[in-house]
């Protein structure tokens, strides 16, 4: 048997895997599908989904969010301003306390709306300061997802574009889901959707 075996070597003697030093940042060693070792985007691992639904029964054009998040359907019934009315409004309203930097990779769902009537959603992300009061900016992150209403009995798909890694934000940042009515008139929804966070931290 060979006195120099490789599960014995020093560990400043072990080389990296095969194509290590051309791989890109963040992808893992994987066997691909014709059954070759290949590196490969660890978007899988670094990534998270959170559900963000809703009820909006609103005859206003503001955006408006859920007074608590969590996970769970909620009545989008505060008006959400930029800056926000104040520091706990944000606290009250986001989907989502980042604690790594990261992106929103995707944000789509369904959605049911009185017939005619257009409906905007849009995503936010703003930064609170600790032991603070002070108001926070927003800044809209990717494009606003608009739809048109068919009815109580018509589910409609919808999806923001724009969404990727331009729509960053940073550890500490929180994230907002807004809903809005086109115009005045009495607009009802219910919504029920995803946000595909990546982190890159």
């Amino acid at each position: 048997m060979a006195s120099n075996e490789h599960s014995a070597l020093d560990n400043t003697q072990l080389h990296v895997p095969k194509d290590f030093s051309s791989a890109s940042a963040n992808t893992v060693l994987t066997k691909n599908g014709s059954n070759a070792l290949t590196w490969a985007d660890d978007n899988s691992r670094r990534m998270q989904h959170i559900r963000v639904a809703g009820f909006f029964s609103k005859s206003s054009t503001a955006e408006h969010a859920p007074t608590f998040a969590g996970g769970s359907t909620h009545v989008y019934d505060t008006v959400v301003t930029d800056s926000t009315a104040d520091a706990q409004d944000a606290v009250a309203q986001a989907q989502l306390y980042a604690t790594r930097a990261g992106y929103i990779n995707a944000f789509a769902g369904v959605i049911a709306c009185t017939s005619g009537k257009t409906i905007n959603l849009k995503v936010y992300k703003g930064t609170p300061a600790d032991a603070s009061a002070a108001a926070i900016n927003l800044t809209q992150l990717g494009a606003t997802a608009t739809e048109t209403g068919g009815g109580n009995t018509n589910v409609d798909l919808f999806a923001a574009g724009s969404m990727g890694s331009s729509a960053s934000f940073s550890a500490g940042d929180v994230i907002i889901v807004t809903i809005s009515a086109g115009n005045t008139d009495a607009t009802v929804a219910r919504f029920n959707g995803t946000l595909e966070i990546v982190y890159t931290d």
